[in-house]
């Protein structure tokens, strides 16, 4: 029987909406425009714009109907998923408006919202709807990540004790994939941190960079840091168990499984067996996922695994992070 093709289109036609793929290196499709336009399952209806220079550079490269307002758009098309690529700030308004047409996926930027408030609507509004939403936190639709969380939900870390974080480029901007991946990997939940401001390090696009502590539930305690995007950009993990540790590097396209041995440097200390590494590497489109889980989901065959609740508990530790940083680096309880 031949599956249904789903209509799509996107609202924002900034980067990660539309012109990752006019002009930038990442392996594509890196826009929500373009992982409408190649998934066979999909079909990029139109896209949306108030900018017109935009929308007309975004229109002409995927050669498809373009409008300025996204409530004309939405009711004339009627499409099966929306992505919601605007900034943070809008999000709630453009939630609000697909729910109310009933739009079957919507698909949010992250991060949720611009504040905590505004995320929390977001989260009811989603809840009393027969809509299905996903946030974009990419990695959770990875098949690596994926496949970590069952490996270390099955205890072949042991007892994780410590997680190291390295991200760039801001806070409220890659910070947010970072703590929404240590949350699904661990499978915890934050409870407080600690922050200071990273003052040697402005890059960020909005917001700030914050150094800091992260503390989960079940013990587990994360060291957050911030690197300089001006000299490259880093996403990397490294995650500590009584059994062993699991080292995310080159963007979250290589893992190395690292198990225990006896000591062999220091005589009655185990150490980590770096030879006997187990290492997997899986470069792939960020985006393509998104996609293709939106699909899943319209198909019936799984729910969301990327919902407002879980864009919210990140946010939460986002706004904790700042609080913190902001009164010098006081404890905040989430």
């Amino acid at each position: 029987m031949k599956k249904k093709r789903y209509t799509g289109i996107v609202i924002g036609c900034g980067r990660i909406g539309a012109t990752f793929d006019i002009d930038s290196g990442l392996l594509k499709p890196a826009s929500h425009a373009a992982a409408f336009a190649t998934n066979p399952r999909t079909t990029l209806a139109a896209l949306v714009d108030s900018d017109p220079i935009q929308l007309k550079r975004a229109g002409e490269y995927y050669n498809v109907t373009t409008y300025a307002d996204a409530r004309e758009c939405l009711k004339a098309l009627m499409p099966d998923i929306v992505a919601l690529a605007t900034p943070p700030g809008t999000h709630e308004e453009m939630l609000t408006l697909a729910l109310e047409l009933h739009i079957p996926a919507i698909i949010c930027e992250k991060p949720l919202s611009d504040t905590l408030e505004s995320g929390e609507r977001m989260v009811a509004q989603a809840a009393l709807s027969d809509s299905v939403v996903v946030l974009n936190h990419q990695r959770r639709f990875l098949p690596l990540y994926k496949n970590a969380k069952e490996r270390i939900a099955a205890g072949e870390l042991g007892d994780i004790q410590q997680a190291t974080a390295y991200y760039t480029n801001g806070l409220l901007n890659n910070a947010t994939h970072t703590l929404d991946a240590l949350q699904f990997l661990l499978d915890d939940t934050a409870v407080w941190t600690i922050g200071v401001q990273n003052e040697h390090n402005t890059a960020a696009p909005f917001g700030t960079n914050i150094d800091g502590l992260v503390g989960y539930k079940k013990g587990t305690v994360a060291v957050l840091q911030s690197f300089d995007t001006n000299s490259y950009g880093v996403h990397d993990l490294q995650i500590l168990g009584t059994n062993g540790a699991l080292i995310i590097r080159q963007q979250g396209f290589r893992f190395e499984w690292v198990p225990v041995r006896e000591g062999v440097t220091f005589s009655g200390v185990k150490e980590l067996d770096w030879m006997s590494a187990q290492t997997q590497t899986d470069p792939r489109s960020m985006m393509e996922g998104t996609i293709a889980h939106a699909v899943e989901c319209l198909d019936g065959t799984v729910e969301s695994q990327s919902t407002p609740e879980d864009g919210y508990r990140t946010m939460q530790i986002l706004d904790a992070l700042v609080r913190s940083a902001a009164e010098g680096g006081k404890r905040v309880i989430i």
